[in-house]
């Protein structure tokens, strides 16, 4: 892997890039989808946080796996949590300028700098989620696929399918920019494309058990988010494609039109991973979110400097630029709030019960379930948690933007004596007459 050209701004730029994204991981609390990517607690065994993988909707292993080692080394912390995602984002940074030469020449850095603060990159690169991680074993996958085209070997083609399983094992929706290189190969290097085979065939072991355990469940806790094709409106894909609003997306494409030329491998993956998680959405009754399009995004920005490239050649070449200045200016923004603004309350929520809940009083959430959230951060309010049949001189019902209406609820021959505000959420405390 070479960095060959601009060798001094790449290695500066990504290590800017790197101390920027590490400092910024403990700023906020982990949100939601955050802890139920631990499965809602701490303290669950390896056994446990991979049942729960397996119930979770497009989950796969290696995620959770890598998560885990980082927190048994370092201590429960948001950033221990996050080191994996930003680790990983960091090095698809590197890929992403290894491959960008095969592609770009005068656009290269700009190229590599509109992929470190594009915001749904970035975003998923302090978040600890899967995507980063799946996102790096996409690129390390076509790194090793263009590698292949200049020269073919088994050992490399070897290794190439090594890296596709991998992928699929750190996020399913990296099948697609496989299936758009299968579709670049097929002719010219058949090879190539058995072994996209076996690696999409070496994730069936996983992927059915999984779907069993997922139907199983399903009769349990029927899924509450489904498709709609209110989802997948034009206005919505284009807002939320860059993970940046209007202002990052529409700069972008219109530097991808002007930058479309006879790239059949670039083409084929934004097609196929902006298609394919929509067609996967449709044909599984399963809700559109904008980090299914996070695996289209390299094709894109490599797209949009070609395009840059393009019209610097021309006599508008100051139009190119301003499109530059528009997304970098809206991408910052975006960056800098997601990296500063807690995502929901939930910690602050369980802080606030530990300070408010009164002595003797115990605690509920509505709905019940929730209350695992708030003993993610507070484990220590286990002990606080309302018995079935218990008789407590006071009740503290929780309740948080995650909750419904019709979910909310008032604890029978309790009289209501307080309402604390947290954010969104309600702390309501009920007190015996």
């Amino acid at each position: 892997m070479s960095l060959s050209k601009n060798p001094r701004f790449l290695a500066a730029a990504l290590g800017i890039y790197a101390l920027l994204l590490f400092s910024i991981l403990p700023l906020t609390p982990l949100w939601l989808d955050e802890i139920q990517q631990f499965g809602n607690t701490r303290n669950g065994s390896l056994a446990d946080l991979m049942r729960w993988a397996q119930l979770n909707a497009g989950a796969s292993p290696l995620p959770y796996l890598l998560q885990r080692v980082s927190v048994d080394l370092f201590g429960y912390s948001s950033f221990a949590a996050r080191i994996p995602a930003a680790l990983c984002s960091v090095l698809s940074g590197v890929v992403f300028a290894a491959i960008s030469k095969t592609f770009l020449d005068r656009g290269r850095r700009i190229a590599v700098a509109m992929f470190l603060i594009l915001p749904i990159q970035f975003r998923y690169g302090m978040e600890a989620r899967a995507y980063s991680q799946g996102l790096l074993f996409s690129l390390v996958s076509l790194w090793l696929f263009l590698e292949l085209e200049d020269r073919y070997s088994p050992g490399l083609a070897a290794l190439y399918g090594l890296s596709v399983a991998a992928s699929l094992y750190s996020q399913p929706l990296t099948l697609f920019p496989a299936l758009a290189q299968a579709a670049c190969s097929f002719r010219k290097r058949p090879a190539t494309l058995w072994w996209i085979c076996a690696a999409i065939v070496s994730y069936l072991p996983w992927y059915l058990p999984q779907r069993v355990a997922q139907a199983r469940y399903a009769l349990i806790a029927p899924p509450i988010a489904f498709f709609s094709w209110r989802q997948i409106n034009p206005l919505v894909l284009l807002h939320d494609a860059a993970g940046g609003g209007y202002a990052c997306a529409i700069p972008l494409l219109a530097l991808v039109v002007w930058g479309i030329r006879r790239e059949r491998l670039l083409l084929y993956t934004a097609a196929f991973a902006l298609a394919g998680p929509i067609l996967m959405d449709i044909v599984f009754n399963y809700f559109f979110a904008e980090r299914q399009l996070l695996f289209a995004m390299p094709a894109l920005v490599l797209l949009g400097a070609q395009g840059i490239e393009r019209l610097s050649e021309t006599r508008v070449r100051a139009t190119a630029w301003a499109l530059v200045a528009v997304f970098i200016v809206a991408a910052a923004v975006k960056d800098l709030r997601q990296s500063t603004t807690p995502r929901d309350d939930l910690a602050a929520t369980a802080d606030a019960i530990v300070s408010r809940l009164p002595p003797g009083a115990c605690v509920m959430a509505a709905p019940p379930g929730q209350i695992a959230f708030y003993l993610f951060f507070r484990p220590e309010l286990r002990d606080r948690v309302c018995e079935p049949n218990s008789t407590p001189p006071a009740i503290m019902v929780v309740s948080s933007a995650y909750t419904a209406a019709q979910e909310r609820f008032a604890p029978a021959g309790l009289v209501p004596t307080e309402n604390i505000g947290i954010g969104q959420s309600v702390l309501a405390l009920y007190s015996r007459r």
